[in-house]
């Protein structure tokens, strides 16, 4: 049953891949023609038709944006290199949008089997998706440090008291989808994770071992 479990996400992130990468393909094709049409009517048209087709490809221009900010999530670039700190290096600069900073370093020389990249990204990006959601912060600093025992990596952010409600709130109700997501990942790979809001400052520590508990 554990293999079956932990075959059914390696099957999910797969196809998550493999969706991601035909739809990047097929948008990059579309903007091409969409592209050629719009600069065919711009020498056609004038003065309030020629106003209406700018606002029109400004549109488009949002659209495209938007249809792939929703594929780069989908599949990451940074999980096509199995490299733990290019990987993170890229999470971090993806979800910084807006006001919203997301910063990574790493103090460490030693890292987990690669097999472990996959689950660990998705609990550190769905982690740091629920302090921007849930704590309303705008700066996060992920940070990686190598133990004897264990790779701990970290997510720190201001304890806002929207921060300490949702905690509060989280450990006595009914666990959401987001938690399930992280909760999910961790167990796979044998990790564990601990939540500290302490000198106004949360730490959500993921605590990884080396190798499988199950090797």
């Amino acid at each position: 049953m554990k293999r079956l479990y932990r075959s059914s996400f390696k099957g999910v992130d797969t196809e998550r891949k493999r969706i991601a990468s035909e739809l990047h393909d097929e948008l990059g094709a579309h903007w091409v023609l969409m592209s050629q049409h719009f600069n065919m009517l711009k020498s056609e048209l004038k003065d309030e038709q020629l106003n209406n087709l700018l606002q029109m490809e400004t549109d488009y221009h949002l659209f495209k944006d938007k249809t792939h900010q929703i594929v780069e999530f989908m599949y990451p670039k940074g999980l096509s290199n199995p490299d733990w700190v290019s990987s993170f290096e890229s999470l971090a600069f993806q979800m910084s949008m807006g006001d919203i900073r997301v910063s990574f370093e790493s103090h460490a020389d030693r890292y987990p089997s690669e097999n472990f990249l996959h689950h660990s990204y998705w609990a550190i990006q769905e982690i740091i998706t629920n302090a921007i959601k849930h704590a309303h912060v705008s700066r996060i600093q992920i940070s990686a440090i190598d133990e004897e025992k264990a790779f701990n990596m970290m997510v720190v952010y201001r304890a806002t008291p929207e921060a300490k409600a949702w905690i509060n709130n989280k450990s006595s109700s009914k666990k959401g989808y987001g938690t399930a997501i992280i909760e999910d990942r961790i167990r796979i790979i044998g990790a564990k994770q601990i939540i500290k809001a302490q000198d106004k400052v949360v730490t959500h520590t993921i605590s990884i071992p080396y190798e499988s508990p199950n090797s």
